[in-house]
């Protein structure tokens, strides 16, 4: 037995083929085995394998099944089965013979047996017959081995190319890679051989045509150049050199040796121990050394992934601990902050002085003002103990004290207090404030780039870090990055390929952070070396500079089970400390801290095997990751930390607070109440695997403390009453007490019902997305008994969601059909019970029924199979048949809507789902047995037998125009186009597996749906058919599809997602999860794309009015808003490279795209008559709004990502942001003239005075500057204090600013005292956006929460909290009419009405009921029913 999978998937026995047939999901299966030949995979595999990460409650009872169906085809002995799962063991496989051909040419052409390396890398590429595992690329696991496949083809055939160019068969060289070149336009080695073959050929002039046409190609779709070796390939034949590239010579004894000793350390930090492998940082130590050797304080400030950390560690400490000690006598200690930097300190500082550790931290405890002091006592035993002491009047003992990570303080450490001490404690011991060690300790401290703001909350800090004591460790030069390479790989008896370290250089070189991606990219060529030589295929095989990191994190995480997996992303998602305006960084933790999170022996398993890796760093106590290039890098990582960024933080809250309660030694004072405790349980029902052992005792004693506390309320409330009922006995004091208690009930009633209507405003919110309905009609509920600012939040923000869907046929016949009318009012429904039902969309009710007229003959069902309208609405087709799963009896009617009456009715003994109804009504087609097709004419009853498949045809479309019939079988056959008129067969389509058909009824585009190749579309005519570009491909198979409308088509998929997207761009707009899994049976599209339904065998008919919600059309994040003038447009920026014009109900107006990066900022001109649009990569396009045209652009030299851009009051001048301030005079906009400012400032948000000339600007050190228009000068800079300033806005009468803080809270400033008069605090993350109402009497801010707060600034207060983002809001605007406009990260832009009074009616309107009185009992129990709507 013999498998095939370079190729279609294929098996022979004996030499001759045996059918590989089945379910796609056994095929899959078989396929994923391959995959794995000869090794044992679990039945958890290949559940993630066929399903991947959400797979039926059945899976691994088909998988068993799946096994024994394979064992009956193929035999037992070929899959048997193995502890724990199955392995499959064929006699032979194409992919293992093609390897171990490869592997002999290979080894034969590296000892220079030329003739025999080619033939059998021959006979290994002879074995391709296609794409390896071509029809399972929605696999990923299957996909991997078919990319390894690919890869190791890719490199036979450059082993081959090397071996015939040795052989000089140049000209058949160049000929066979041609094609190989057109295949792999990137791949630039191929380039080279090709090149070389051309100019051995005599070819010269094409050789160098090839490296024009390559660098074209490169520079054009990539913004690159060209690779360093085949440029001087290039430069070689100019020359004519006469050596190019000489003649292969077997490779030296040395080169088949290789050594164990690892010249690169990955991820993880040189030490102080790895200072002799440390190299290219020798300018920035002597620096550092002599800092330290003059100052007390020394900063050293890098961006994460500078090599900070090595610097200090092995360069610094390193350097000291091995230098000679007669003249300088230095000691050197290491810490990191951590969560606790007190107790981190007392650890290093008593295990230097041989001290208790204990005993050190009780005295630091003792004066918590001046923890220095104790600190400082110990810090001289070490000093004295160091080197033996200074002796006979020698150099003093010196303590290199270095504070590595420096930022965790404010990432990990959250007691502001415990902060404070320990900068007092290490200033005053550098400083010489404490006795003792009179500066005789010198503090070095590595602190993130981006935490440089941080610090201004430490003023002593500051002071002490002035002047020459930073240090900016900034990006490698190529010298010294060159060192990093060659140098250790010399040390441990390597080479470098020269092509390896260009290639290295110049990827690096576009890299920010790049050292640990070098680093690991490196250590994963030496893996990947087979000798002593570095070379650029292990380089490219690793994955590079820019994959390497993550090839190798997703490589050990696909070996993981799933029980693997899943700890592994928790404990990932644990190691990371989520920013709050900054980068993730990371977070070490303790492993008790795992505990709990999944079985020790997985948790052991995962560590192991990510230690192994050098991606986490384990110490005896202690788990952290290898370094936090691995966050930044490893995409997977990060869709963990931002798909669900809101319940992160609700669990990273929540561990903190365990651990503290812990660290308290469980005092109940440190557990969550009230609200804390709602929350917290709340995440807990719905993540119970995510819970450790201490988090899990933290809620279950929180839960226990509230009870008793309820309990004790509740007995103190008893023996009030008994003592009321005692003092009833006097009549006076009973009157006055009786007083009381009612004022008293009052209250206590009103606060219950306030309690309960915040409660049931966020009961709203949360069923939004299963349930629109009961979600409006409680935020209306809710805000009737209580109209405060949670409830109106509640009511705006579920009336903003606008995902109202219709429910009809509750409870009815299952539905095989569905067809909208022409006009789109009704909509036809062909169910279980065999007839085919008329609803009316406007009053939901189902107008008529149309049953079929087929007599019943035995005990099974008759089904409505199919309907259809004709495309004046008069007409309606139906099938009806016995039910069965392939063709059976049945009868095909045409009705008259208007009479109810059968116009056209035959029943036939084979009948089949397939039926179209032409659009003009003449002519109907139906499917019947044995692969024919029927083709009826209604206006003379006669009829054409169509016969071209073998397999029974299950769909049918006519074209628009009636020229053409589509009829297809599902299966093996290709469809088939037939001439409507004559019948005669047109064409086949190239594709298989199509099991729904539908035609664009404007453009005529017919759409295809495959369960194994999705959707495609096709142009067919009389001559010719072409494939147009299908939708991208995606896992889960496609289940059903409407037929194309309005530029929009209806997708469902086997997970029961249903996906609208714009059949244009190719694009999904909208998904809706209105059914259960394989449930979806049918999907229509009214004619204007407006209207989508859909049903199956979930007995529910789901109809969405407005199925593209206003404003869809971003495909990624939107990143600003503005709105024009004369508040008629809405303009857009987003990073899908466009911006948008829409009209304030969000149609769309106009998109102006090409432009080259993501667009971050968008401004109208003051006339509305020009937009401008600047994106990350520093251009700025300006753009006529009526006609779309570009008018200018300009380039300029940002110092970081674009943010901001506006215009002046006048028009004249245009600003932008970029980590600093860019003008340009556009008076002609063709040419934009830049008019610099004086100064640098680093800016990162602007906004313009309406009144004054004045020009605000923010940017991330918390400075408010205003900038005098016309004077150009500084006339204010103010300290904010809200660490970065995120985004800033003037009033619309110029008399107040609003600024936007990293620390969560938005300030008011007045214009003519410049002080501040309001702090607006409610946020909990950064607020990213801030704008004013026209009239001035409003706020609206959001941001990094997710959430819109609109204040009320007459009183400082929130008027409404927002809901509806998913995730970060980069923009806001309101409209001339008072309604709000936001846009996300998301991709979703939101118009947000506000007055919540209209609002209550247009709800209850839409959703056409009220509240039911058991539904009020159960969400208002003591409260008396009242009517909602």
């Amino acid at each position: 037995m013999e498998f095939h999978v370079l190729g279609p998937l294929s098996a022979s026995r004996d030499g001759h083929p045996i059918p590989v047939g089945g379910a796609p999901k056994l095929r899959l299966t078989l396929a994923a085995l391959l995959s794995k030949a000869g090794q044992p995979v679990s039945v958890d595999w290949l559940i993630a394998a066929v399903w991947g990460d959400r797979p039926p409650a059945s899976a691994r009872r088909n998988i068993h099944l799946y096994v024994h169906q394979l064992r009956r085809a193929y035999g037992a002995h070929v899959l048997p089965g193995r502890p724990g799962g199955y392995a499959i063991i064929p006699d032979a496989l194409d992919a293992a013979r093609f390897r171990g051909l490869a592997a002999q040419g290979s080894a034969a052409l590296d000892r220079g047996d030329l003739e025999s390396a080619r033939d059998r890398l021959r006979a290994a590429l002879n074995l391709w017959r296609g794409p390896a595992f071509a029809e399972f690329a929605d696999c990923v696991l299957v996909a991997d081995e078919a990319r390894r496949l690919e890869e190791a083809r890719l490199v036979a055939h450059e082993r081959l190319a090397e071996a015939e160019l040795a052989l000089g068969r140049h000209v058949e060289v160049a000929a066979e890679l041609t094609g190989l070149v057109r295949e792999h336009p990137y791949r630039e080695s191929l380039h080279e051989q090709l090149m070389l073959a051309l100019y051995r050929s005599g070819r010269q002039t094409e050789a160098l045509e090839v490296f024009r046409g390559t660098r074209d190609v490169l520079n054009a779709q990539l913004g690159i150049e060209p690779g360093p070796v085949l440029q001087r390939l290039h430069e070689a034949m100019l020359r004519g050199d006469e050596h190019l590239l000489p003649a292969l010579a077997p490779p030296r004894e040395a080169d088949r040796r290789k050594t164990d000793d690892c010249p690169y350390r990955g991820l993880t930090a040189f030490q102080p121990e790895d200072a002799d492998w440390f190299f290219g940082r020798s300018l920035l130590v002597d620096r550092l050394r002599e800092l330290a050797g003059r100052l007390p304080v020394v900063g050293v400030f890098g961006a994460s992934g500078s090599g900070k950390s090595s610097l200090l560690r092995a360069g610094l400490l390193g350097s000291v601990s091995g230098e000679d000690r007669t003249a300088a006598p230095w000691r050197g200690l290491l810490m990191t902050p951590g969560e606790h930097p007190l107790d981190a300190l007392a650890d290093v500082v008593a295990k230097a002085s041989g001290g208790d550790p204990v005993a050190l931290r009780d005295d630091m405890a003792r004066d918590p003002d001046a923890p220095a002091v104790a600190l400082a006592a110990a810090l001289a035993v070490a000093l004295g103990g160091a080197v033996g002491g200074a002796v006979g009047g020698g150099p003093e003992n010196r303590l290199l004290l270095v504070v590595d990570q420096f930022e965790e303080i404010f990432t990990l450490c959250a007691d502001d207090g415990e902060r404070r001490r320990f900068v007092d404690a290490l200033l005053g011991v550098a400083l010489g404030g404490a006795s003792g060690t009179g500066r005789r300790v010198i503090l070095v401290l590595g602190v993130r780039a981006d935490f440089l703001a941080h610090l201004t909350q430490h003023p002593a800090l500051v002071e002490a870090l002035g002047g020459e004591a930073q240090m900016l460790v900034g990006p490698m030069s190529s010298p010294d990055l060159q060192e990093i390479v060659v140098r250790p790989a010399a040390r441990a008896g390597l080479t470098v390929d020269p092509d390896l370290l260009a290639t290295v250089l110049a990827d690096a070189a576009e890299e920010p952070g790049s050292l640990p991606l070098v680093s690991h990219a490196l250590l994963e060529t030496w893996r990947n070396a087979t000798g002593a030589r570095l070379t650029l295929p292990a380089y490219q095989a690793a994955g590079g500079v820019r994959g390497a990191i993550a090839q190798s994190a997703e490589r050990v995480f696909g070996e993981f089970a799933a029980a693997e997996r899943q700890a592994a992303r928790r404990i990932f998602l644990r190691l990371t400390a989520l920013g709050d305006g900054t980068e993730d960084t990371r977070r070490p933790i303790s492993r008790t801290e795992l505990a709990g999170v999944a079985d020790p022996g997985v948790t052991a398993r995962v560590l192991d095997r990510l230690a192994a890796a050098r991606l986490v760093v384990l110490a005896e106590e202690t788990v952290d990751v290898a370094h936090e290039a691995l966050i930044r890098a490893w995409p997977r990582l990060h869709r963990w930390l931002t798909d669900d960024r809101e319940n992160l933080l609700v669990h990273r809250r929540l561990t903190g607070a365990a651990q503290t309660w812990r660290e308290l030694d469980r005092d109940p004072g440190a557990l969550y109440r009230g609200a804390q405790l709602l929350v917290a349980g709340t995440w807990a029902e719905d993540h119970p695997q995510e819970l450790n052992d201490v988090e899990s005792a933290f809620l279950r004693a929180s839960r226990a403390l509230e009870d008793g506390e309820r309990t004790a309320a509740r007995r103190r409330t008893r023996l009030l009453q008994r003592l009321l009922a005692g003092m009833a006995a006097l009549f006076l004091l009973a009157l006055f007490g009786g007083g009381v208690a009612v004022r008293q009930g009052r209250e206590a009633g009103h606060q219950q019902l306030v309690a309960l209507s915040r409660q049931q405003s966020l009961q709203a919110r949360s069923l939004l997305a299963t349930d629109p309905d009961l979600a409006g009609l409680l935020a209306i509920a809710a805000y009737r008994l209580d109209p405060e600012p949670e409830t109106r939040g509640a009511l705006l923000s579920v009336s903003a969601a606008a995902r109202r869907r219709i429910e009809l046929n509750v409870e009815g016949p299952a539905v095989f059909g569905l067809a909208f009318s022409p006009d789109g009012s009704r909509l036809a429904a062909a169910g279980t019970d065999g007839a085919v039902a008329l609803w009316d969309l406007r009053t939901r009710t189902r107008v008529a029924a149309f049953p079929g007229p087929l007599a019943r003959t035995g005990p099974g069902e008759i089904h409505a199979r199919a309907a259809a309208f004709s495309r004046d609405g008069r007409l309606l087709s139906s099938v009806v048949r016995d039910a069965a799963l392939e063709s059976s009896r049945g009868v095909v009617v045409v009705w008259d809507v208007a009479s109810r009456r059968p116009v056209f009715q035959r029943q036939r003994e084979r009948l089949t789902d397939a039926m179209a109804l032409s659009p003009d009504g003449t002519r109907i087609a139906v499917g019947v047995g044995k692969g024919a097709v029927e083709l009826w004419d209604l206006r003379d009853g006669s009829m054409r037998t169509l016969k071209g498949h073998r397999e029974e045809v299950v769909a049918l479309a006519f074209s628009p125009d009636q020229a053409f019939l589509v009829s297809t079988t599902g299966g093996t056959e290709k469809p088939l186009v037939w001439d409507a008129a004559s019948g005669a067969k047109v064409a086949a389509l190239d594709a298989v597996n199509v099991h729904r058909l539908g035609f664009d009824p404007a453009g005529g585009i017919l759409a295809t749906g495959s369960s194994h190749y999705g959707v495609r579309f096709w142009r067919i005519a009389h001559d010719h058919v072409t494939r147009l570009p299908g939708l991208p491909k995606r896992s889960p198979y496609t289940w059903d599809m409407s037929a194309p409308a309005a530029g929009r088509i209806a997708v469902a998929d086997e997970d029961g997602l249903i996906t609208v997207w714009d059949v244009a761009r190719r694009q999904p707009v909208e998904t809706y999860q209105d059914r259960s899994r394989t449930e979806t049976l049918s999907l229509a599209l009214s004619a204007d794309g407006s209207t989508l339904a859909s049903a199956g065998l979930g007995r529910t008919v789901v109809v969405r009015e407005h199925a593209v919600p206003p404003f869809s059309g971003h495909s990624q994040a939107v990143n600003d808003i503005e709105i024009s003038p004369d508040g008629r447009l809405v303009a857009s920026a987003s990073s899908d490279r466009t911006a948008r014009l829409w009209d304030v109900t969000g149609n769309p107006v106009a998109t102006f795209g090409d432009h080259p990066d993501h667009v971050r900022a968008v401004a109208f001109s003051p006339d509305g008559r020009r937009l401008a649009t600047v994106t990350r990569s520093h251009t700025l396009t300006l753009w006529d709004v009526g006609s779309g045209r570009r008018l200018g652009t300009a380039a300029y030299r940002g110092l970081g990502a674009s943010t901001d851009v506006g215009f002046d009051p006048r028009g004249r001048f245009l600003v932008a942001t970029a980590l600093g301030r860019f003008r340009w005079d556009v008076s002609d906009p063709g040419r934009p003239v830049e008019v610099p400012f004086a100064g640098g400032y680093l800016v990162s948000a602007l906004a313009f005075s309406p009144r004054d000339p004045l020009l605000a600007t923010t940017g991330p050190a918390g400075d408010l500057v205003v900038w005098d228009l016309a004077r150009d000068r500084e006339v204010r800079a103010l300290r904010t204090g809200q660490g970065s300033v995120l985004d800033v806005a003037f009033s619309p009468d110029g008399g107040s600013i609003a600024t936007a803080g990293a620390d969560r809270t938005v300030k008011l400033w007045d214009t003519l005292t410049w002080t501040s008069y309001a702090t607006l605090t409610g946020h909990t993350a950064p607020v990213q956006a801030l704008a004013f109402s026209r009239d001035g009497r409003s706020l609206a801010s959001a941001g990094d929460d997710r959430t819109i707060m609109v204040w009320d600034l007459r009183t400082g207060t929130p008027a409404a909290t927002l809901t509806g983002h998913t995730a970060p809001i980069r923009g806001l605007a309101f409209t001339a009419g008072g309604d709000l406009i936001s846009g996300g990260e998301d991709g979703r832009i939101i118009r947000w009405e506000l007055r919540p009074g209209p609002l209550a009616g247009k709800l209850c309107e839409a959703i056409g009921r009220d509240l039911t009185r058991a539904e009020w009992a159960a969400h208002f129990p003591t409260v008396d029913y009242r009517s909602t709507c």
